[in-house]
């Protein structure tokens, strides 16, 4: 019996061939370090998210409250107080 030029016997034959193998990935590239300035001197990820966040909670609250500066500076603590443990949180998992 034909099916489009093909008999039934080739299309079992072409269905039972095994799949081809992935190949196998490369070997993992030794580390480098990051950066050639000392740890001393890099900004850590918690004053660059207290400050992000300091930022943010100033222009929320001055949009929302205006020129109260009570609410200012509270806004500006409570965002940098958040964003420190942001950071310090990032700085662990990485």
């Amino acid at each position: 019996m034909f099916v489009h030029g093909y008999s039934t016997e080739l299309l079992y034959l072409l269905q039972n061939l095994p799949m081809p193998q992935s190949r196998k990935r490369a070997g993992h590239h030794e580390y480098k370090t990051p950066a050639d300035i000392p740890p001393s001197q890099r900004v850590k990820g918690r004053v660059i998210w207290a400050l992000l966040t300091a930022v943010l909670a100033l222009l929320t609250a001055w949009f929302g409250v205006g020129e109260n500066y009570g609410v200012l500076a509270l806004a500006v603590i409570g965002g940098a107080v958040i964003g420190y443990f942001i950071g310090r949180a990032m700085e662990k998992a990485a």
